[in-house]
């Protein structure tokens, strides 16, 4: 097995070892690691949800390419298991693009920029989580609801689900989706409505009961528990045009995505809407062949993380090399990326 520090590799990758033609140090392309396990915690969001699929199916795929691994996805909030990765309390986190580039920038609730801090390993989601701005049919086809604008437009009260201040993802969604219609939260409660401030499965519960109207979320398409609800309480999609995908995904900084017609039983039609990635990041405690393995176990082992939800058999081998400008692939993620054939 090749020992290799990772401080040792980012000095001399910051000294400027002499690259060859594609780009990639020599050190790089010769970077490799032996069969033996490993053990490593990933810090992520909550237990349920879309997003703990990915934590898991990251660990499943590194349980399966390298036997007797302990890797553990260990439930939090993205804020914290961001910082714990940084500070190196744990050696990965699951973040969004959004968390990210929150991260990098030092918005709150980070309490500094962590710009350097971390790096890159793979991307879990590649533009698969999309958004879903989505209510009770009953009470959209009562208030004649055919766009955002008619909420905005006609002051009409609705209690919005906005998930927990926690969930950075969610709230940049809301606020990005609902500037790009003319509106605020505070818009919302002014005119006589309500924002209800549970995840997504407390304000599922409370479309059940009537007290929730409409929610923004996101998820993998399609998403589980949007199907079982609509079972007893009948759903329908509030559409967005466009070029109101593209303010809004501007906005959040993530790209525009499509639920298509026929994704779930009552969708007929494409529904413009924002898509963005779930990122796996590596923090200082980190060491290169743990970043090493966790690469090339997903990259050989993605029959495994396919099984995991429908929607991951969009990830491909190119498309699990992560890319958020101005912040950079942890070498050894580089080193086994660039060493791999296609």
């Amino acid at each position: 097995m090749i020992t290799m520090s990772r401080r040792g590799l980012l000095g001399t990758a910051s000294a400027g070892l002499a690259l060859l033609g594609s780009g990639v140090s020599l050190r790089a392309q010769t970077m490799s690691f032996d069969s033996g396990p490993i053990r490593a915690t990933i810090a992520g969001y909550s237990s349920r949800g879309m997003v703990s699929t990915l934590g898991e199916g990251q660990a499943a795929v590194v349980r399966a390419a390298f036997s007797g691994s302990n890797v553990v996805y260990e439930p939090g909030n993205p804020a914290g298991s961001f910082v714990a990765a940084a500070n190196g309390e744990r050696e990965f986190a699951l973040e969004s693009s959004i968390e990210i580039l929150m991260a990098t920038r030092g918005d709150a609730p980070f309490p500094e920029s962590y710009k350097g801090k971390f790096w890159l390993v793979t991307n879990l989601s590649p533009d698969l989580t999309r958004a879903h701005v989505y209510g009770r049919r009953k009470f959209i086809e009562d208030n004649n609801i055919t766009s955002l604008n008619d909420i905005r437009e006609r002051k009409i009260p609705v209690a919005l689900g906005i998930n927990q201040p926690g969930n950075l993802w969610a709230r940049a969604h809301v606020d990005a989706i609902l500037a790009a219609h003319g509106m605020t939260k505070e818009d919302i409660v002014s005119w006589g409505g309500t924002l209800i401030e549970q995840n997504t499965g407390g304000t599922m519960e409370m479309m059940r009961q009537d007290r929730a109207d409409i929610e923004i979320t996101g998820g993998f398409v399609p998403v589980g528990s949007m199907i079982e609800l609509n079972n007893t309480t009948p759903l329908a999609f509030v559409p967005m045009t466009e070029e109101e995908s593209k303010d809004a995904a501007k906005r959040a900084s993530v790209s525009v995505g499509v639920i298509r017609a026929g994704s779930y039983e009552w969708v007929t039609e494409d529904l413009y809407t924002l898509a963005s990635s779930h990122i796996l990041i590596a923090g200082p405690s980190a060491t290169d062949e743990q970043v090493w393995k966790f690469c090339k176990a997903l990259d050989t082992q993605l029959d495994v993380y396919h099984g995991m939800h429908p929607a991951l058999a969009g990830v491909t081998r190119e498309s699990i090399v992560p890319n958020v400008p101005g912040v950079p692939l942890h070498p050894a993620a580089e080193a086994y990326f660039s060493s791999r054939s296609l």
